[in-house]
């Protein structure tokens, strides 16, 4: 057994060690239509996400698929979305990842959360693409993703935003 000398975190943890929501007591006058009530979750959802993250560079989306429930939706930056079967909609995000000719991913971070409120998970992600279009141009991209998983594990909602150029660097010490 090892020894830790360091006090446990009372307001983060239960008796059982278990994470408990840190909520703020203040809002600032704002009433979140979502939730404010989040703690930690599961690694396998950050690990699935990432693999899709790997999928997408590869290329090849199709080896993600059992990662997504029967109906998925998802909403872009420009606007746009896709929802519907989840067969259709990889169906067409495949097609628009085999317009480019190559795509290299980094990630910055990746973690998981679960709305204690609302019994719901979540992974985000965020990370940086440069894409080589089929012509040899390349567009540099910084991107924040969010994904819920619904109560079977599955993904059943995505939601991207993009900023063009590489994160910014971090402040000056």
């Amino acid at each position: 057994m090892a020894c830790n000398n360091e006090k446990a975190d009372e307001t983060n943890a239960g008796a059982s060690g278990e994470s408990r929501a840190q909520v703020p007591s203040n809002t600032s006058g704002f009433t979140p239509a979502y939730s404010v009530s989040f703690v930690m979750d599961s690694a396998k959802n950050t690990e699935t996400i990432l693999s899709l993250w790997k999928a997408w560079k590869d290329g090849d989306l199709s080896v993600g698929r059992q990662h997504f429930a029967d109906s998925v939706a998802m909403f872009f930056p420009d606007g746009s979305s896709m929802a519907g079967p989840a067969d259709s909609v990889m169906k067409n995000t495949q097609a628009y990842r085999s317009s480019f000719k190559s795509v290299e991913v980094t990630v910055d971070a990746a973690f998981a959360v679960k709305s204690t409120d609302r019994n719901e998970s979540w992974v985000a992600i965020w990370g940086s693409e440069i894409i080589t279009q089929m012509n040899g141009t390349k567009d540099t991209i910084s991107q924040q993703e969010t994904w819920r998983f619904n109560k079977e594990g599955k993904i059943d909602f995505m939601i991207q935003a993009q900023r063009k150029g590489m994160t910014p660097p971090p402040p000056g010490k």
